[in-house]
């Protein structure tokens, strides 16, 4: 099975999602009882093409991201009230798991195999990288929602550079602004 840069097979789980209440208090503690980080942070985040069942959508918020091993640790915090996925857990469950997701190349065959399986798409986004995602309503099959990631060139670069950094990586500089990746001499910090 080919696998990404990033050291997760293609298809494979890659990535654990987190609504969190408090994304700063959060990492901390990812950081000290699953030894996740560097974290590459994103304040203000907006997504203007996305859909939550169907209806267009804005979500705005912050998300963080780091590896532990070859499994990423992504944390959500949605700070508007609008209708989203992430609203829908928060109402039913409460903070905590999320999503599990997998990174695909061929998408649109992954979308079309989670239909055939009777789930629904309860959230699609396209992002500026580009690349598309999709979370899945297994409608009991899983207590969490699936997501599909398309696994772009930006994408795997991204993914692949979180998890270098976490190689090593001895707890200092634990959060660092996403925009790190177009920065050189941050993304060579290891320690």
């Amino acid at each position: 099975m080919p696998s990404f840069t990033f050291g997760q097979p293609v298809g494979a789980l890659c990535q654990l999602g987190y609504i969190v209440e408090d994304i700063h208090r959060s990492i901390d503690f990812f950081s000290k009882t699953l030894h996740a980080g560097p974290w590459f942070y994103m304040e203000d985040v907006q997504i203007k093409t996305a859909t939550y069942r169907g209806k267009p959508m804005q979500f705005r918020g912050s998300l963080a991201a780091a590896n532990t091993g070859h499994t990423m640790i992504e944390l959500i915090h949605q700070s508007n009230n609008a209708p989203s996925v992430f609203t829908e857990v928060i109402e039913k469950k409460g903070y905590g798991l999320h999503h599990q997701a997998i990174a695909v190349r061929d998408f649109d065959a992954q979308v079309a195999a989670y239909e055939a399986l009777g789930y629904e798409e309860a959230f699609y986004a396209e992002t500026d990288m580009p690349n598309r995602s999709a979370y899945f309503d297994t409608r009991g099959a899983f207590p969490f929602f699936l997501e599909v990631i398309e696994a772009t060139d930006a994408l795997e670069g991204i993914f692949n550079g979180i998890y270098q950094a976490s190689v090593e990586w001895n707890g200092e500089v634990p959060i660092r602004p996403f925009s790190a990746f177009n920065d050189p001499t941050v993304m060579k910090i290891r320690s």
